[in-house]
């Protein structure tokens, strides 16, 4: 089965992701990457997802970010837990704690950059950082989703509607690195102030969980 990764990417992260890409090189069959600055449409960070519609074949797919460098046995430690788990795998998100609580501080977070001892079911996954295989999860329109900046939760809203699993996985520090992009080019550093929407569709995924 083919491995396929999936980018997004912004005005002004150019160096940002050629180090990403540099970190990926060689561990894929295919990496696609939707440039919002040049695309004909801006997706924001849905556009990791637009590239399932170019697979009818079952693929493994992996949403990637551009401001993080991968170890070099990435896709392959993921591949391997996505087969052990049967569900979709990864190494950043939320247990969501109840409703009506703020998304970025009101919830259990699992950090890719920090160390994670914990291997189990949660409710959000981090896109950055997630994988999964198509004949179990093939969520092929997320990428024309209405809300924007917040790819997280839209993926896994739509896998809390489908009834999927997502599960965290366990690493060291350092397992991932990130390239330090300022806060003002981020979608954290600009969102975590206004996150109405984000706790609208977390009270969804708590009400489906």
């Amino acid at each position: 089965m083919k491995t396929v990764i999936g980018i997004a990417t912004f005005k002004g992260r150019e160096l940002y992701l050629a180090k990403t890409l540099q970190s990926l090189q060689g561990q894929a069959d295919h990496i696609h990457v939707w440039d919002n600055n040049v695309m004909p449409v801006d997706l924001t960070d849905n556009g990791k997802f637009y590239f399932l519609k170019l697979y009818k074949e079952p693929v493994y797919y992996f949403s990637c970010d551009d401001d993080l460098l991968y170890p070099p046995t990435y896709i392959a430690d993921m591949v391997a837990k996505i087969e052990q788990h049967k569900c979709i795998v990864t190494h950043h998100g939320r247990k969501l704690l109840g409703l009506d609580r703020s998304y970025y501080r009101g919830h259990e977070s699992f950090r890719c950059l920090e160390a994670n001892k914990y291997e189990g079911q949660i409710n959000v996954a981090g896109t950055g950082v997630t994988g999964f295989r198509t004949d179990y999860f093939d969520p092929i329109d997320l990428w024309k989703s209405e809300d924007k900046k917040m790819s997280d939760l839209v993926f896994s809203l739509e896998a809390a509607k489908q009834g999927k699993k997502i599960v965290v996985l366990p690493h060291a520090k350092g397992y991932l690195k990130y390239l330090n992009v300022p806060a003002a080019q981020t979608i954290h550093g600009t969102e975590a102030n206004r996150e109405q929407r984000q706790i609208e569709i977390a009270n969804q995924i708590w009400k489906l969980r």
